[in-house]
């Protein structure tokens, strides 16, 4: 199967597992995965941002189109700045931090303006995710199906627990997902040429490996190598797009472990 046929058939499973139940109702709450530590965000054009993986916690509702608007609940999100000498302050992300989708409910961007860090005298910035956060869709007016009061603590209560308890049941899948989060931030948009590629694993994974399970560091190199090879023989263009369809497999496949888990009600 070529990476080309993984994007066709990864969307319709995307859209074959998530019924849509109408245009203007709002989309799913979604969780984010932890960090297990800061990851940095990439500074440039006016923001400083990154990649982080997410997961579906309302199967029922439609899945959200690339930057839908989110708010983060129930959890943490601490950005950690760096200050030219290098002393670090820690500081709650919520007032600063605009959080989007970027592909369906397995990825999101999260972001800051650039004047903020500079403002608070850093020059450099990263993002912790603690435990148990959860995304909820801003309100739109118009909304036929909006989260009411009722779903939202659902999905943070006993959904997102379960959530959390799956996704510590596969810290073996979990990890590799993280690990090709971090391959992901590490490139740019776009073509790269073949040092920036081939010195990829050395740069972005080699130095976090032992902090993860065997396991997750061999599934994140197996999909690190086939990428490689299909950028090469021209099969995909670029290796940012293909790390991102293996990321969302790997995703999708926890999410369809949290659904048959049933969330509970």
């Amino acid at each position: 199967m070529t990476i080309r046929l993984m994007t066709a058939g990864l969307a319709g499973l995307l859209m074959a597992t998530i019924p849509l139940s109408g245009a203007s109702a709002a989309p799913q709450i979604l969780a984010l995965l932890e960090t297990n530590g800061p990851a940095p965000l990439l500074c440039e054009g006016g923001k400083c941002s990154a990649e982080f993986s997410g997961f579906c916690l309302q199967r029922e509702r439609p899945d959200p189109k690339p930057g839908v608007r989110y708010r983060a609940e129930g959890g943490d999100l601490t950005l950690v700045m760096t200050d030219a000498s290098g002393v670090t302050t820690r500081l709650p992300g919520g007032d600063y931090l605009e959080i989007t989708t970027r592909r369906s409910y397995t990825a999101v961007e999260i972001s800051l303006p650039q004047s903020v860090i500079d403002d608070l005298g850093a020059v450099s910035v990263a993002l912790e995710i603690g435990e148990r956060v959860a995304l909820v869709p801003t309100t739109i007016v118009g909304d036929s199906d909006p989260q009411t009061v009722a779903d939202i603590a659902l999905a943070l209560g006993p959904q997102r627990a379960l959530g959390q308890k799956i996704m510590r049941q596969s810290a073996a899948e979990a990890g590799a997902v993280t690990l090709t989060s971090k391959m992901i931030n590490a490139l740019p948009p776009g073509r790269t040429d073949d040092e920036t590629r081939n010195g990829l694993w050395d740069r972005a994974i080699a130095p976090n490996a032992a902090a993860f399970p065997r396991e997750s560091v061999s599934r994140a190199s197996s999909l690190y190598r086939r990428c490689l090879g299909k950028v090469e023989e021209g099969t995909f263009f670029n290796m940012r797009d293909c790390l991102e369809i293996g990321h969302d497999a790997l995703m999708l496949d926890l999410n369809v472990k949290y659904w048959e888990a049933g969330p509970e009600s």
